[in-house]
């Protein structure tokens, strides 16, 4: 996020004035509209390469003979990629959602040190909403009862993810 704080605002709108491009001419941080964006674009370049190696791990534990019988009964590349490597695979896929999901719900840190909740409420997401509730406005009661109801929604979540994994 500290690293991400040194992009936006001057990497990126360095780029933005020297090429001429109005999108990159003021920082994405700075615009509601856009900040939401910059952490969506945090997010992604932070864990794409870890999701990557949860497919390529899926993709490597497909058996080859699979494949290979696949091959030899006259399935093209797109039809033995669609009709065997993908259901084999979807271990992964179910793993990449939930874990995806989670960070969305959970996502704190980079969203403190980004923008703090910035500009104007619009990147203060769920986990940043429940600590300000209970620890900044000091409301603690209200704070529990949203942190619950986070949890609640988490779990329900992770039933559908456990209950998707299994079929």
């Amino acid at each position: 996020g500290f690293i991400w704080n040194f992009v936006f605002p001057r990497a990126f709108v360095s780029i933005g004035k020297t090429l001429g491009w109005s999108l990159l001419a003021e920082s994405l941080l700075s615009d509601p509209a856009k900040a939401f964006w910059a952490m969506v674009v945090v997010t992604v370049c932070q864990y794409s390469g870890y999701m990557m190696i949860i497919y390529v791990a899926g993709f490597i534990s497909v058996p080859k003979d699979l494949i290979e019988a696949a091959s030899i009964d006259g399935c093209t590349g797109f039809q033995t990629t669609r009709h065997v490597v993908m259901p084999l695979m979807a271990g992964s896929f179910v793993i990449c959602l939930f874990l995806s999901l989670q960070r969305c719900f959970m996502v704190y840190d980079v969203n403190l040190s980004l923008t703090d909740g910035g500009p104007y409420g619009a990147t203060r997401m769920a986990a940043m909403h429940v600590y300000q509730k209970a620890f900044i406005s000091r409301e603690y009661g209200m704070g529990q009862a949203e942190a619950l109801l986070l949890f609640a929604v988490v779990l329900i979540v992770v039933l559908a993810q456990i209950y998707l994994g299994k079929r």
